[in-house]
């Protein structure tokens, strides 16, 4: 199989335009973050209901639609119409609750308007998240990875343009929602040639099979949210704008170190599901290869990264007094990644398998966790209270699904697949630190080379293990 065909090559595209929209967000947080910290809150508030609203209207059947369409190429216009028509219809109804929690939910009045503006793009977002479900489905992902990297290209030019002339964080939201908008018809004649010839028409019978599968993956997709946003948005209910802000800015490294791992996710969707069809120790295998792989690629990031947060902060963020507590939250909040990686590949996994119902218990315990944990130490510990209660979270989650996963794939064994990964990145962690003090571009040095001189001492670089990753990131193939 040719590299360009395989998940290696799909995922390093995703991975460059997440990139590219990463770098992005980045300068349009440091722009906002270079004027208050509150105006970093009140941004990142509302692009956070932005990217809920991204994902709302298929009210998690995104999902089910990649993982149908996968082993039913045939059918795909069908599903698709069928899932335009229920989420434009959860559209309108996501538009009037936000507008809701807009008006009844005790925010800022610049966090209120833009909430209006979000609200008024999601019949766009509905229609596009069909038409990235169809890519992905059918093994096109690339396609919505250079959509997407457009996007976002003209989005953060118009909101530095915003910015420039001084209109403030409202703009910026504003041009976002525009740009969505615009996309649509990129996405739709993108998925054209793919839609078979037959004409549109409603089956009603079939659109009630649809509607069977949909509480179960609402409910994901609901927990979902709770368990990665809710400290970004009960923070400015509980303490202030200012508060969110200062979450914000140790958040912005957690999107860029998840960029990658995410966009591996992406393409594992479909491949995961035709797995699962063909054999339960193969997807067992595939699962085992996955928590590997991601975990080798993510635990040096986590460790370099908690190890030179503060002098990080120092270098890029403005205003280094406001932002110290940031620093510290960082150094805590950047090990959910290595969880959180772990925990996405269980999901798949489960999903594949059909038992999305699993999924769904294991969100539910991390979220009523978090949300909990939130209540009772923000006021207490403020910002940092988010901190812990994002780190206890995920920690009841992956718990969890661990599991109850175990008892469905026998054989899973995680500790085997993690501890040479976690032996090097503790010595990741150390090296990098001390070498910091030296500058932290050579804690970055000298944290990476001592992560691949003990990861390679514990075996975890042999030619076999090599192989198997190669293998995996190149077709998928455990």
């Amino acid at each position: 199989m040719k590299l360009a065909s395989g998940l290696f090559f799909k995922s390093l595209m995703l991975v460059g335009m997440r990139v590219l929209a990463s770098g992005c967000a980045l300068i349009l947080t440091w722009l906002i973050a270079r004027n208050s910290v509150q105006e970093l809150g009140i941004f990142r508030t509302l692009f956070v209901y932005f990217i809920i609203c991204e994902w709302l209207p298929l009210l998690g059947m995104q999902a089910f639609l990649v993982r149908e369409i996968s082993v039913h190429p045939q059918e795909t216009k069908k599903y698709g119409f069928h899932a335009l028509v229920f989420s434009l219809g959860v559209a309108v109804i996501g538009a009037l609750a936000l507008c809701g929690l807009a008006s009844f939910g005790g925010y800022s009045t610049e966090v209120k308007d833009g909430m209006y503006v979000v609200a008024a793009g999601l019949p766009a977002m509905s229609a596009n998240l069909v038409a990235v479900s169809i890519l992905i489905g059918v093994g096109q992902a690339t396609k919505y990875g250079m959509i997407q990297g457009c996007e976002t290209i003209v989005r953060t030019a118009a909101g530095i343009a915003c910015l420039s002339v001084g209109w403030g964080v409202i703009s910026v939201i504003t041009a976002m929602i525009v740009a969505r908008w615009l996309v649509v018809l990129g996405y739709w004649r993108v998925i054209q040639p793919i839609l078979s010839k037959e004409p549109r028409k409603f089956d009603v019978a079939f659109f009630r099979d649809f509607l069977r599968n949909v509480p179960t993956f609402a409910g994901i997709t609901i927990m979902a949210a709770v368990a990665r946003f809710a400290p970004q948005t009960m923070l400015p209910w509980i303490l202030s704008d200012t508060a969110a802000g200062q979450f914000a800015a140790a958040y912005i490294f957690i999107d860029v170190v998840m960029m990658g791992p995410t966009a591996l996710m992406t393409n594992l969707g479909p491949v995961f599901a035709r797995k699962a069809k063909e054999s339960a120790t193969g997807l067992l295998d595939s699962c085992r290869q996955g928590i590997k792989t991601i975990t080798l690629i993510v635990a040096p990031m986590v460790a370099i990264g908690s190890a030179l947060s503060r002098p990080m902060f120092e270098t890029i963020f403005p205003l280094s007094q406001a932002y110290a507590v940031s620093a510290r939250v960082l150094e805590l909040i950047i090990w959910s990644c290595w969880l959180q990686v772990i925990d996405m590949v269980l999901a798949i996994t489960i999903v594949a398998r059909g038992e999305q119902h699993i999924d769904l218990q294991s969100l539910s315990v991390g979220a009523v966790t978090l949300v909990v944990l939130l209540g009772l130490l923000l006021p207490e510990f403020g910002v940092m209270g988010a901190a812990y209660a994002m780190l206890g979270g995920i920690l009841a989650q992956v718990g969890v699904r661990l599991i109850l996963v175990s008892r469905r794939l026998i054989g899973l064994r995680p500790l085997e697949l993690v501890w040479r990964a976690v032996i090097a990145a503790g010595a990741a962690t150390v090296a990098t630190a001390y070498a910091s003090h030296v500058h932290w571009l050579m804690g970055i040095v000298a944290g990476g080379v001592s992560y691949l001189l003990v990861l390679s001492l514990v075996g975890g670089l042999v030619r076999d293990e090599r192989a198997a990753i190669g293998r995996f990131l190149q077709t998928g193939k455990a």
